[in-house]
């Protein structure tokens, strides 16, 4: 009788731990349900394409949730700030999101230059860090919820 009491004891912690990490998600939320706060965007231009480095911080529990069960939990959220973009997505986890972003610029035959017109996010992005290849040093913005317009040679 004394060794069935001591089995019981664990059964039931690991149940009351389940119990109580079952309501967890649903206390903060799935990734799905908060917004997303966008720390860092980093756009590199190549040619008419770019690359966008998204920097985020979605919490612990949803980091958690993403670790157990994948980023694609966080794609809706990225889809709805990049909505008017045509993007692939090159890596996806906890922390950012690596996009390769196509056609977001034109080239114009007659200036020998690409135009890049300014494109709305679905959110505000907090810092913006533009790096164009004919520029040495990058263009750093803050509080934008559309791309700069921007015009550089390749």
């Amino acid at each position: 009788m004394h060794n069935k009491l001591k089995m019981k004891n664990p059964i039931l912690i690991l149940i009351a731990v389940f119990v109580i990490a079952s309501f967890l998600p649903s206390t903060e939320g799935t990734p799905e349900n908060h917004p997303i706060d966008i720390t860092s965007l980093v756009v590199k231009f190549d040619k008419t394409d770019a690359l966008f480095t998204v920097s985020y911080d979605i919490g612990t529990i949803p980091k958690m949730y993403i670790i157990l069960l994948g980023g694609r939990s966080i794609e809706p959220r990225i889809k709805d700030v990049f909505s008017n973009f045509d993007y692939t997505v090159i890596k996806m986890d906890q922390e950012k999101t690596i996009l390769h972003v196509k056609n977001v610029s034109r080239y114009e035959k007659n200036l020998n230059y690409y135009l890049h017109d300014s494109i709305k996010f679905g959110a505000t992005i907090n810092n913006m860090i533009i790096y164009i290849p004919s520029d040495s040093r990058p263009s750093e913005y803050i509080g934008l919820n559309a791309t700069p317009s921007k015009f550089y040679r390749q």
